[in-house]
């Protein structure tokens, strides 16, 4: 764990000259980005630039740096607000953000803070306009900006805005972080740690809150001089179990390796000595190091604390220029005495194996009924909120399929509110789907329709991208797919089936949540009009394909629903009777396989199910004739 202090360089000293930050926005060029998206490498993009060089944003952007270099300040500020006019309200985002970074510095190096937090107002309030898109890391960039002018215009309301923005847009897990807006505290519950928000001049200015037990959870201050000027610290603490066992030397070795690990490019600076962190019954190390830069730039000073306390890991790094350190010094620990941390506990220590145990029990052995069993007893140790969030989704889904409904519904909706919170590994994917999935089938029956259809829509969120063939329904209460060539409509739930995540376009499956049972949906097939090669061509699927012995045939007509007006769709029933070719472990005892084939103009779609038994195949003519073909 590690905590790192940046400082930004220091203004020059004149009344007018700018601030490092004003510096670097408006002497460096904007990203690639903001003048083309697309282009960013290769010869296509080397061949535009002179295009791009010739934009008129980037025209009008070199008008300000000219205009700030020669110090023409009134020019430079005016100019900069042109620039942002052009990007407004739905221009290249990387351009706004850009164009807005520029004003804002001139605005903020000129002393005009009251008139920073004013921009900053209104760029937040279109960020959060509906249909706006805000681009990566462009919420934190606008909510810095805003408590850093806030914090210098003494606007304790505008402060107060942006530590509530701060808090949201950090998805900082309420029962796990506290925030005590009355006493400018934040509590980190599972480490016992209470930080400030505010403290004279410091201000909290992002966190990345851990999610699990495995990550370790980051926080950023700045601290605001009189004139402008900022330090900027970054503090990383973590939980790692493999300190348990270790005595005090060899918790200090540990220390000692990580900070190697970073300082390969400095040189140690003995003659400054760093202040201990204050906190007992800790391991603890202090270095100042020299980062020496190219001829004619300052050298950089690196101050880095760590300790190590029970098995967490709290880690501090600061860069400072050199000739600021002694202020750095001297404004590091008014920081760190605001913090409270009474003790540092032990994490439950059985709950990683309990988990292991929950999820082998599911993905290897199938044994929901064990899983759920598990689940609930791991759950009184459960407090990040991944840990919440794989654990309620296995015990509500082992209820579901105990027909425990309420009790389901209890352990669904408890993990639906921790998945948002909560970073998707593969397991975690996994899981959250099921959790959607299952929740909707619940709301459903339940008749909260409409919660039924936004979490199904949650589920298949990237169906639309299917070569844009399949979209969503417009009407956001309605869960349904639409094909954009056939008009053929796909109801993301029908007879207990829900309509799975297809990897393309044609390829669809139905799973039913109590059973398993799967059918398979193509569309779009090219396949023969004969009745005799149809029948060849599905014998030989299911014989070839499916490793099944087919024997006699049935055949009906098949009335096929549709929403179109000006077609109707025909459609023909095809029953085999068919036996495993060879017995496997753990296989169906399938004993017929059921088509549905439509004919939708110049192509086909098929159903295909596979019973077991006649309420099986009850429950897939249900879903046939659910469908729009």
């Amino acid at each position: 764990m590690w905590i790192d202090f940046m400082v930004f360089l220091p203004r020059i000293p004149a009344p007018v000259s700018l601030t490092a930050m004003a510096v670097a926005l408006l002497l460096a060029g904007p990203a690639p980005q903001a003048a083309e998206p697309a282009r960013q490498t290769g010869a296509a993009g080397q061949a535009d630039l002179p295009a791009e060089q010739d934009s008129p944003f980037l025209r009008l952007r070199r008008a300000v740096v000219e205009a700030a270099q020669a110090r023409r300040w009134d020019d430079a500020t005016a100019q900069a607000r042109k620039l942002l006019d052009m990007t407004l309200p739905r221009g290249n985002p990387y351009e706004q953000l850009d164009a807005s970074g520029l004003l804002y510095a001139l605005l903020y190096q000129q002393g005009q803070y009251p008139q920073a937090v004013l921009q900053t107002d209104q760029m937040m309030a279109l960020a959060a306009a509906d249909g706006y898109d805000p681009v990566s890391g462009q919420m934190q960039a606008l909510i810095q900006r805003g408590l850093t002018a806030a914090m210098m215009a003494g606007d304790q309301g505008a402060l107060a805005r942006y530590l509530q923005a701060l808090q949201q847009e950090s998805k900082a897990f309420a029962p796990l972080w506290q925030w005590n807006t009355a006493d400018q505290q934040l509590r980190y519950q599972a480490a016992q740690l209470t930080v400030p928000l505010v403290q004279g001049r410091w201000v909290l200015v992002q966190l990345e809150p851990a999610r699990d037990r495995k990550e370790a959870a980051n926080l950023e201050y700045v601290y605001l001089k009189p004139d402008g000027r900022r330090l900027r610290v970054r503090m990383r603490l973590g939980y790692d179990v493999g300190l348990k066992d270790m005595d005090a030397a060899a918790r200090q070795k540990s220390l000692q390796q990580e900070r190697s690990f970073f300082a390969s490019e400095q040189t140690p600076e003995p003659g400054l000595r760093l202040t201990a962190l204050p906190f007992a019954d800790v391991v603890q190390s202090q270095q100042a190091s020299r980062e020496k830069r190219e001829e004619g730039r300052p050298d950089v000073l690196h101050l880095d604390w760590g300790l190590v306390r029970g098995n967490w890991k709290l880690s501090l790094h600061a860069e400072q220029m050199d000739s600021e350190s002694d202020s750095a010094l001297q404004q590091l620990p008014q920081l760190w005495q605001a913090m409270q941390w009474p003790k540092a506990p032990e994490l439950p220590p059985e709950l990683p194996r309990q988990e292991r145990e929950v999820s082998h029990a599911w993905r290897v052995d199938d044994d929901w009924s064990r899983a759920g069993q598990l689940a609930r007893a791991a759950l009184a140790d459960a407090q990040f909120p991944a840990e919440l969030a794989r654990l309620n989704t296995v015990a509500g889904i082992s209820a579901f399929k105990a027909a425990q409904q309420a009790e389901a519904g209890r352990y669904l909706e408890q993990a639906l509110q921790a998945w948002p919170y909560v970073s998707l590994f593969r397991l975690e994917s996994e899981l959250v789907d099921l959790a959607q999935q299952y929740g909707a089938e619940l709301a459903a029956q339940q008749g909260r329709d409409a919660d039924a259809a936004r979490l199904m829509r949650q589920y298949l969120r990237n169906a639309g991208g299917l070569q844009n063939i399949w979209v969503q329904a417009r009407d956001p209460k309605v869960a349904d797919l639409e094909n954009r060539h056939t008009g053929m409509v796909l109801p993301m739930r029908a007879a207990g089936f829900h309509l799975q995540e297809s990897q393309d376009s044609q390829r669809m499956m139905y799973r039913d949540l109590m059973t398993g049972q799967l059918l398979g949906l193509t569309t779009g097939l090219k396949i023969p009009e004969s009745d005799e090669a149809q029948e060849k061509l599905l014998r030989t699927a299911l014989e070839k394909q499916f490793r099944l012995t087919t024997g006699s045939l049935k055949k009906r007509s098949f009335t096929a629903q549709t929403r179109s007006r000006d077609r109707r769709p025909e459609g023909r029933q095809w029953t085999f009777e068919v036996s495993l070719q060879e017995s496997r472990p753990g296989a169906a005892s399938v004993k017929r396989v059921v088509f549905w084939i439509v004919d939708q103009g110049a192509s086909r779609a098929i159903l295909r199910a596979p019973v077991a038994s006649p309420r099986e195949q009850t429950r897939a003519e249900q879903l046939a004739q659910a469908l729009s073909w």
